[in-house]
């Protein structure tokens, strides 16, 4: 395990900072804002089983019948009519008079006999109990069986509607749709689900100085990481994107492609251009099409981070800088689309983790710190990638999520804080 100065060389987390405007939003009052002026669709359909998976839930769905339908052997073995002077007896003998395969209903049994029966086969009339093969000695001509041990009524019987009775909730409107729902769906018989529709995220990016990748980069140019990133993201968690790509770095240029978004689009979502510099157009061309609700946010990396409306149309403009970008779409972005697309299940999933560094002087906004986790303690253990900078994509690619430095707080070695698993993040 690295040692507390070898990790905070060179990276983020050294607890110096400068005096930030304290007016500015928290992280956790940023999200509470965004969610609560998040709207869900109301837009359905009706899909097939094939092409539910991941889709939100948009109605219950009620049984129409029971699960089983009918008492039903639970394993293969024998079917047997004991009568009430056989209960609690030892090595008592059946005669054969049945064969009773799944899918077939046996005849009725008479008190003293039994029926070949096979696992999920309906248990036949008269029967009450169903011994398991192994327990069952057979006679060489195939016509009887012994059983050595007691037996007891209603054994290896699956009741009617053991799994689930008629009318029950199977799946919840708002439940994101798991192979295993298709699965449960389907065993009532229901061959299609009514879902939300698809939110359509439309998206488009700034800055004269990228370049789409296969492209040669000349001096002061840079690929446009940002753009593939984020509509990665969003198709990622089940999201229709309509993406402009890149655009000029003009006023005009950036209200037109709100413009052409905010018509045909559930949300808009940037990056970059929602800072302070004069060439930063984003801002100002949502202001000036609708509002700007919130602006900035006490976190590192991600202070830019914009929400606002173009006309009635939400709009969220991330900050230019890769890692920032990816941060706070996983922070504030990813809840704010899971609630809009239906999602109940859209608040972020932490852990604890133990820490493998320590910050001796608190800092003034929170910070999301890139970590990989060793489990080889009883508590995951927290290691932070050496290079914390906004710019250090590649800090995302070597880390499991993101561990929480709460603000104003000094952080001890193997104390324990939050952590966010990127699987959960990116989903």
């Amino acid at each position: 395990m690295l040692k507390p100065s070898n990790l905070m060389n060179n990276q983020a987390v050294n607890c110096d900072s400068p005096v930030f405007n304290q007016s500015l939003m928290s992280a956790d009052e940023a999200l509470e804002f965004l969610l609560d002026a998040c709207v869900t669709t109301e837009k359905k359909e009706s899909v097939s089983l094939d092409n539910s998976l991941g889709r939100i839930l948009a109605s219950d769905i009620h049984s129409t019948i029971n699960v089983p339908g009918f008492d039903n052997s639970a394993m293969d073995g024998y079917a047997i009519a004991l009568s009430d002077d056989q209960l609690l007896q030892k090595n008592l003998s059946f005669d054969i008079v049945d064969r009773i395969p799944a899918g077939s209903t046996g005849n009725e049994l008479n008190r003293g006999c039994a029926a070949r029966i096979f696992t999920g086969a309906p248990i036949p009339k008269g029967a009450n109990t169903v011994i398991m093969q192994e327990e069952c000695e057979v006679s060489e001509d195939g016509s009887k069986i012994t059983i050595a041990r007691t037996i007891k009524l209603n054994e290896n019987i699956r009741p009617t509607g053991n799994d689930i009775l008629e009318n029950d909730v199977i799946l919840s409107s708002g439940k994101q749709i798991q192979p295993q729902d298709i699965s449960l769906a389907s065993s009532v018989g229901v061959g299609e689900l009514t879902v939300y529709k698809k939110i359509k995220v439309g998206v488009f990016f700034t800055g004269d100085e990228l370049v789409e990748p296969g492209n040669p980069l000349s001096s002061g140019q840079i690929y446009n990481s940002n753009r593939y990133a984020l509509v990665a993201l969003l198709r990622q968690v089940g999201c229709e994107v309509i993406n402009l790509g890149n655009i000029e770095d003009k006023f005009s240029v950036t209200c037109d492609s709100l413009k052409a978004l905010e018509s045909q689009c559930d949300l808009i979502m940037t990056t970059g251009g929602v800072s302070v510099g004069e060439e930063d157009h984003v801002k100002p061309a949502v202001e000036s099409l609708g509002e700007i609700g919130l602006w900035k946010i006490r976190m590192k990396p991600g202070k830019p981070l914009a929400y606002g409306k173009v006309k009635q149309t939400p709009f969220i403009g991330l900050p230019g800088n890769p890692v920032s970008s990816f941060v706070t779409f996983c922070i504030f972005s990813l809840p704010f689309i899971k609630k809009m697309q239906g999602n109940n299940d859209y608040q972020s999933r932490i852990i604890k983790v133990k820490t493998n560094f320590e910050c001796k002087r608190a800092k003034p906004r929170r910070e999301y710190a890139r970590a990989r986790i060793d489990h080889s303690e009883s508590t995951p253990v927290a290691n932070l990638y050496p290079k914390q900078g906004s710019d250090v994509m590649s800090s995302i690619v070597w880390a499991d999520g993101l561990v929480e430095i709460p603000e104003n707080k000094t952080v001890e070695l193997g104390e324990l804080l939050n952590f966010y698993p990127l699987s959960e993040l990116t989903r």
